[in-house]
């Protein structure tokens, strides 16, 4: 049989040098020689993964734990396809199998910590990092599992302690600093966030998590984004439930409010009134904030580059809508007798800056999630609406109405129609 060893040596090497592509051709090779060598199956899985081609990569790491069912870096790498696709379920499935096969390899604790992390498991992420470092004090991935989910459980000098002597140990390692600034923002330390940050883009230009970490840090400038941003990380530490059951159990309440002042009269119904306010304006700034905020980026040094082209067109086409609006309001106040149709025309040109700062741009017509479709068809409406109002159709009005109780329904679709 030919010795497809030095194909295998030249994809591992290519794989090193950030080259999957060129690597493929070379396991290509190799399994064309050997189809049933193992190690190379393994090599063309990381290949797929490093391509984001993850379903791929688990077909062909399959192939190779059927050749090899007793070799624990296969359900491993299965592991790790099955986290990238989000199906945590599975990849602790298959990280137990991966650890009960080699126990002795710290980064199959440091993966099993982080898909504990995301599944708000926080008590049983630190305890596999810790498992992690017991058997490599020195392993990165452990130690930034362990700072994260010390962060999470308010032991927060120990997370600190825990990140710096990850960065002693591997200073130039950008993942380190990333998770560095996330701990600190979630903490609301955004100018020490940016800093490291900054440090993660300069060693990996490209690492995504950096460049959005950075984004936030810049956004939480603004004060009433700050806030917004640490309520999201609490109610997503809360767990996956909580996203949709706590802003229904503040809509609920707050109707519950309102009823009981109106009932009260008064002082009473003056404070239903006071806290109906308070909510509808953390309502509309929940809705328009982060759009808003990026239009800010877009004068900013670092933030223009952070920004990616749909944030930016989403951030135009806000400030256009709300300007726009703004001044058609102000024309239908100012000619004489007030025209209403003209005043009304204004306030859906305004109103259509929450749609058209949240849709996905280019506009595509296939692959579209549901909140996308709905977007798109409540955008129309409006248009169509405006026409109608400044051309005086008589059923303009009905066609309001309808724009109105779309209009709605899309702040409920928004957050569950993702």
């Amino acid at each position: 049989m030919t010795d497809v060893a030095p194909l295998l040596e030249r994809a591992n090497l290519l794989l090193a040098q950030g080259r999957p592509k060129d690597a493929e051709r070379q396991l290509a090779d190799a399994l064309r020689l050997d189809p049933e060598n193992d190690y190379a199956l393994g090599l063309l899985t990381r290949c797929k993964f490093d391509l984001k081609q993850y379903k791929e990569g688990i077909e062909i790491i399959q192939r190779a734990i059927q050749l090899m069912p007793e070799e624990g870096y296969y359900f491993y790498l299965m592991a790790f396809g099955y986290y990238q696709l989000d199906n945590n379920t599975l990849a602790l499935q298959h990280l137990q199998r991966a650890v009960e096969l080699s126990p002795w390899s710290a980064e199959f604790f440091g993966l099993w910590g982080l898909v504990l992390l995301e599944e708000k498991q926080f008590e049983q992420a630190l305890q596999r990092a810790n498992e992690g470092l017991a058997v490599d004090p020195e392993n990165i991935t452990c130690l930034n599992v362990r700072s994260t989910a010390l962060n999470k459980l308010k032991r927060v000098d120990d997370a600190i302690e825990t990140m710096q002597d990850a960065l002693e140990k591997d200073p130039e390692n950008p993942y380190t600093h990333m998770t560095f600034g996330w701990n600190l923002l979630e903490k609301g330390r955004h100018k020490e966030a940016a800093k490291h940050f900054r440090e993660a883009l300069r060693l990996h230009p490209n690492l995504e998590g950096a460049r959005e970490g950075l984004k936030q840090a810049l956004k939480s400038k603004i004060p009433p984004y700050k806030w917004l941003l640490q309520y999201s990380f609490w109610i997503n530490n809360k767990g996956k439930k909580a996203r949709w059951i706590i802003p229904l159990g503040i809509y609920f309440g707050i109707q519950v409010i309102t009823r009981l002042s109106e009932q009260g009269g008064g002082s009473i119904a003056m404070i239903g009134l006071v806290i109906m306010a308070l909510y509808l304006l953390f309502v509309i700034t929940s809705w328009v904030i982060n759009p808003l905020a990026n239009f800010f980026l877009l004068f900013h040094k670092d933030g223009k580059y952070a920004l990616s082209s749909r944030e930016k067109t989403n951030a135009i086409a806000l400030i256009t809508a709300l300007v726009a609006g703004l001044a058609v309001v102000t024309i239908g106040l100012f000619l004489p007798g007030h025209p209403e149709p003209v005043v009304f025309a204004g306030l859906v040109i305004m109103s259509l800056g929450l749609p058209l700062g949240h849709m996905r741009f280019p506009i595509r017509l296939k692959g579209n999630l549901l909140v996308q479709w709905y977007s798109m068809a409540l955008v129309l409406l409006g248009f169509v609406t405006i026409t109608f109002m400044l051309s005086g159709v008589p059923a303009a009005v009905t066609l309001l109405y309808a724009y109105g109780i779309c209009f709605v329904l899309y702040t409920w679709v928004s957050v569950f129609g993702k």
